[in-house]
């Protein structure tokens, strides 16, 4: 689905990533790894196409930006204070990701509708995206990411905040969704816990790709310590379940 061939990007004349040639598998869950700083949200960046870069990007055989024109690429970014005072309801945040479609007003509506269905957030359409948790409201964009139809989501850091009971479901979610529309998913993530159990491939980044072993599910000690540069325990851990609504 997606090839890079020696991407780099800069802020300004600064190298965040450097030389990065990678090929992600139609399909798959990837996970992005790395410590603050690394250049996951940056690669990200370029490749839903808010950042320039040097090198090539490919995605299904046509060239980067010629793809990025012609079609969406689902987008979750980072979670931050954006909806503190945006009050509108949630379905219309949805709607946002039916906009480049030449959907009647009625029509737009309805298909949001049908992805807050999808994410099981339907009775949540008429409340104002400011009063939700956190939880919610990464469920509420999650919506509007697959809204755009594309075949790829890109999920920056999505589970910023989230206890382990929402994070398990979250991944679920993501799971089901994967499975259910046939989409290529990359998620950046800090947690080495629950990425092993959940995602197909993990891709290592600090700067540059860091290297580790054929089994590429599963990350040693050292691997981590080259990551983070730290020497990290690993606590083994089963995956929680909640039926809280605000997760």
């Amino acid at each position: 689905m997606i090839e890079m061939d020696s991407v780099t990007v800069r802020y300004y004349d600064r190298k965040i990533v450097s030389n990065i040639s990678v090929t992600i598998d139609d399909g798959k869950f990837h996970v992005i790894m790395g410590p603050n700083g690394g250049g996951k949200t940056t690669l990200m960046k370029a490749l839903v196409g808010l950042l320039p870069y040097e090198g090539k990007i490919k995605i299904d055989g046509i060239d980067h930006k010629k793809y990025i024109k012609d079609h969406s690429i689902g987008y979750l970014a980072q979670r931050g204070t954006q909806f503190s005072s945006f009050p509108i309801p949630a379905i219309e945040v949805v709607e946002m990701g039916r906009y480049r479609f030449k959907d009647s007003r009625k029509m737009r509506k309805n298909k949001a509708y049908d992805f807050l269905k999808i994410i099981g957030m339907e009775k949540f359409a008429n409340k104002r995206i400011d009063e939700m948790s956190g939880g919610q409201q990464q469920r509420i964009l999650m919506a509007r990411a697959l809204a755009t139809e594309s075949k790829i989501l890109v999920l920056d850091e999505p589970l910023t905040g989230m206890d382990p009971q929402a994070q398990s479901m979250f991944y679920e979610m993501i799971k089901n969704i994967k499975e259910n529309f046939a989409l290529t998913v990359i998620m950046s993530s800090h947690d080495v816990g629950f990425v092993s159990e959940y995602a197909d491939n993990i891709l290592c980044i600090n700067g540059v790709l860091i290297p580790h072993g054929k089994a590429a599910k599963v990350l040693s000690s050292e691997d981590i310590a080259q990551l983070y540069g730290l020497n990290i325990g690993i606590v083994e851990h089963h995956h929680l379940h909640s039926d809280k609504d605000d997760v």
